[in-house]
């Protein structure tokens, strides 16, 4: 910093003090341009926010009407007595007025079809999930399901369904459910987006789905496990607003809000807010505001290089002149200063003239002192805690009195001795190189070791050291550490400690997801040339009955006593087990081929079922697990993904539990 302020003219001084002067004005405009940015971003989050909760509840008639049509349809007699034809009649007319629905059903406790508006029965409902939730809800609850592609129409759609009253026949009374048409709510979605002109999307946070949005940027239904904004949702939704980037990479800034009447679908509506939309005005007053500042700078280092010339500069440099010429031997130079300079420079031009008077005789004696100047102000430069010189043979020749601080000697009783003596038998290699290269000619900067003090105490100490040519030797200073040093090891661990807290699940302690998801990218990168490995995706059985019959906390006792098994089960480091999500689990097997993940599988499924954790819900009384198998070989995709293997196993799973639960699965591709 010195080397480059020697380097500095007066002119550029001059010029860096009205620089200096108007910092303040430029940081005052500044930061209120830092505010304007603040709150803009605020009312923006707020704006969007409002948006959102505004949209939700217009986008919720559209499940207000499907659960008002539903409550009507449930106490009709012929939907409670589901006759043929008359039932299915009934629906299909009743579908023919209702273009919002792509279909209408009534379902007996058994799952059957009884009725549907298309004629077809005696086929199971393909949305288990939501029939459970129905058939086991109270009263006349409305239940939104999850995304799916209807097997009966072949389209994207979400079925909502409510509970039957009881009937003379049926004890349990049933479901009646309908399937909205997706493309119709897009198109009602479509026209709120245009008319506020940004992007609405409805969205299944768990789900990691997009389930529609405008512009249409993805099919329905779309599982997108990248999207920033799901994460953010997932993970409490305070605020209900967030800044993160959409689909395409591009920044955004989305307000979310649930859908009222489909929460049990998870239902939300987020809506995106470009920020250069928010911050084009903000961005034009500081691109202006910046020109006229940088306007006002030039204009003022103009006119003040042009007067620094006459009132600073010239009198400076009939000064440097004299003294350049006193400086080659010309004592009988005059600096000839006008009278209308600063009384300063005046005062300066005539000590210049006296001086060149006594600079004669003043020379010889700085020539004398000069010598003695030069090595105490070696020593007086690195005056820095300890002092200490060595000679050329690592002897110590001078030490400060800050050695008893440090060390806890007297300097007198260090004299003599080598900086080796006091290093710790394992740092004295350490020492002995450091020495060796000052007695090169090389420097040692920041050098750091053990040394033990007079008390026998150990503490780190930093050591820097340069040559000394007329000596011979080396001149080093030591400085204690050891409070530095112990700190950034403790800092070290506390790090390594919260990079293993961030990889794993709280609960479960096994790997969370995002740890999941890197590890599985890693093992498609890492098995590109040919090699295999397997996935599998765990669920345990009937898991929302045990939660309903032996409460939250019990659930978590339960997934902690499955996952402790699943590690158990892990054999190798480069294996591991993640919590998927809820009470899904996953256990990535690199190296491990089709055969031996079922193996595996089935091993530990067999030691899920052995803990004997009670579950009255299900058939054995047991609580059990489904295992879904997917292997990469298997995958018959051009370019398999992540995606594709999890999609592999989820479909194995839903095989698994689709065909009675407690079993494992594996799907051909």
């Amino acid at each position: 910093m010195m080397n480059v302020l020697r380097n500095i003219g007066v002119r550029a001084r001059l010029l860096l003090l009205i620089a200096a002067a108007m910092l303040p004005l430029i940081g005052l405009i500044v930061t209120g341009l830092v505010i304007s940015y603040r709150d803009t971003e605020y009312e923006a989050h707020r704006n969007v926010a409002n948006e959102a909760r505004l949209g939700a509840s217009k986008i919720a008639h559209i499940f207000d009407d499907a659960q008002e049509f539903l409550a009507t349809l449930r106490h009709m007699p012929q939907v409670l007595e589901a006759q043929q034809p008359t039932c299915n009649t009934l629906l299909a007319g009743l579908k023919a007025e209702r273009a919002q629905l792509l279909s209408i059903g009534v379902i007996a406790p058994d799952r059957t079809i009884l009725c549907h508006s298309r004629g077809v029965t005696g086929s199971l409902f393909h949305d288990e999930d939501l029939f459970e939730q129905t058939i086991n809800s109270r009263g006349n609850r409305f239940v939104v399901g999850d995304f799916l592609v209807s097997p009966i129409t072949g389209r994207p759609t979400i079925a909502v369904a409510m509970r039957l009253p009881p009937t003379a026949g049926r004890a349990s009374g049933g479901v009646i459910f309908a399937s909205l048409n997706l493309p119709m709510v897009e198109r009602d979605v479509q026209l709120l987006a245009e008319e506020s002109g940004h992007s609405w999307m409805i969205v299944q946070p768990r789900a990691s789905r997009i389930i529609l949005g405008w512009p249409h940027a993805v099919e329905f239904g779309t599982v997108t496990p990248g999207f920033e904004l799901f994460p953010v949702m997932r993970a409490g939704r305070t605020g209900r607003t967030a800044a993160v980037r959409d689909l395409g990479g591009q920044s955004m800034i989305y307000g979310f809000e649930p859908i009222p009447n489909a929460s049990t679908g998870d239902l939300w509506l987020a809506v995106g807010i470009p920020p250069s939309e928010v911050f084009a005005k903000v961005e034009r007053r500081l691109n202006w505001t910046l020109l006229a500042s940088a306007g006002a700078l030039i204009l003022a280092l103009g006119g003040t290089a042009l007067i620094a010339y006459w009132m600073q500069l010239r009198p400076i440099a009939l000064l440097s002149r004299s003294a350049q010429r006193i400086g080659a031997g010309n004592f009988d130079v005059r600096t000839g200063m006008g009278q209308w300079q600063a009384p300063e420079f005046r005062r300066l031009g005539q000590l210049v003239d006296r001086a060149a008077l006594t600079l004669a005789q003043a020379k010889a004696a700085e020539e004398a002192v000069a010598a003695g100047q030069r090595r105490f102000q070696l020593v007086a430069d690195n005056t820095v805690d300890m002092i200490t010189c060595v000679n050329a043979e690592g002897k110590r020749t001078l030490v400060t009195g800050a050695s008893r601080r440090l060390l806890g000697y007297e300097p007198s009783e260090l004299m003599g001795l080598s900086p080796i003596e006091l290093a710790v038998e394992d740092d004295r290699a350490i020492v002995r190189s450091l020495l060796d290269t000052c007695r090169l000619g090389g420097e040692v900067s920041g050098a750091r070791y053990r040394v033990r003090r007079k008390d026998g105490v150990v503490i780190w100490v930093e050591l820097s050291g340069r040559p000394i040519d007329e000596i011979g030797g080396c001149v080093v200073s030591m400085r204690d550490v050891d409070q530095r040093q112990r700190t950034e090891e403790a800092l070290a661990e506390a790090t390594r400690q919260l990079e293993l807290l961030a990889a794993t699940d709280e609960l479960t302690r096994l790997a969370n997801r995002r740890t999941f998801n890197r590890r599985l990218e890693e093992a498609f990168a890492q098995t590109g040339d040919g090699g295999d490995f397997s996935l599998l995706l765990l669920d345990v059985d009937h898991f929302k009955a045990f939660n309903d019959r032996y409460g939250h906390p019990a659930g978590d006792r339960c997934l902690k006593a499955v996952s402790e098994t699943l590690a158990a089960c892990v054999r190798r480091d480069d294996e591991i087990g993640a919590r998927y999500g809820g009470e899904e689990l996953a256990l990535i097997l690199p190296g491990v081929g089709p055969s031996e993940a079922l193996q595996r599988a089935d091993a530990i499924r067999r030691a899920i079922a052995a803990l004997a954790i009670p579950h009255k819900d299900a058939a054995g009384g047991t609580l059990t697990v489904s295992i879904g198998v997917a292997s990469r070989s298997e995958l018959r995709t051009g370019h398999p993904g992540p995606t594709e293997i999890i999609q592999k196993a989820d479909e194995a799973l839903y095989a698994a539990k689709a065909g009675g639960r407690n079993q494992v699965r594996a799907l051909a591709a």
